[in-house]
C-alpha cells in the first residue's frame, strides 16, 4: 500500500502550538496518520506526516499550508 506524505515547515517557536492544532483538527475529521515525523531543518521544523488515504493527506496540506511529496 502506497503512503500519501505531507511536508508541513513550522517556526520553532509555533512548534508546540501547531503540533496541538494539527491533533485537534485530525480528531475532527477522524483521520489516522499511519506516520507522523518531525526534523530540525535551516531554523525551522519541517513535519511530515504520512496518510494511507491520498484525499486525507490532501485535505491536511490544505489546512496547514502544506505540500503534498510525490
Amino acid at each position: 500500500m502506497a503512503l500519501h506524505t505531507t511536508e508541513i515547515r513550522a517556526a520553532n517557536i509555533a512548534f508546540s502550538g501547531e503540533m496541538s492544532r494539527m491533533r485537534t483538527w485530525l480528531d475532527s475529521q477522524h483521520f489516522a496518520p499511519a506516520t507522523f515525523r518531525y526534523n530540525h531543518v535551516d531554523g525551522a521544523i519541517v513535519i511530515r506526516v504520512e496518510f494511507s488515504v491520498e484525499q486525507e493527506a490532501d485535505a491536511f496540506a490544505r489546512e496547514f499550508g502544506g505540500r503534498i511529496l510525490r
